[in-house]
């Protein structure tokens, strides 16, 4: 028996375009909420901050495998968080096994 190969077909993709309040009839008098994409640092909003001790650091990259945001930085010499992206969440402080990463409030 003759097997009989099905035809695929790609889906076309499109993408979504950005909401148009004017298009959608939403008065101008009304707050536009969620029409506008807004840039929002994770490290906005952290109340602890990463701390390196270089001399405990061995650049074993386990802060930077474990961080959720990747906002580990490699240094000549050791690892940082880069701060505009760090959340605070302490993950890095956690993991690493040489006791490198301590956690400190922030201050404004």
């Amino acid at each position: 028996m003759a097997t009989a190969k099905k035809a695929t077909k790609k889906k076309a993709t499109q993408a979504y375009k950005m909401f148009d309040p004017g298009k959608a009839g939403v008065p101008d008098h009304l707050c536009p909420i969620a029409t506008d994409l807004i840039v929002m640092k994770t490290g906005e909003w952290r109340s602890e901050r990463p701390i390196v001790d270089r001399t405990k650091c061995v650049k074993c990259a386990t802060c930077w495998a474990f961080c959720p945001t990747q906002c580990i930085v490699e240094k000549p010499r050791w690892f940082e968080a880069d701060m505009a992206i760090c959340k605070g969440c302490g993950i890095c402080a956690t993991e690493c096994p040489h006791g490198a990463i301590t956690m400190v409030t922030e201050r404004e």
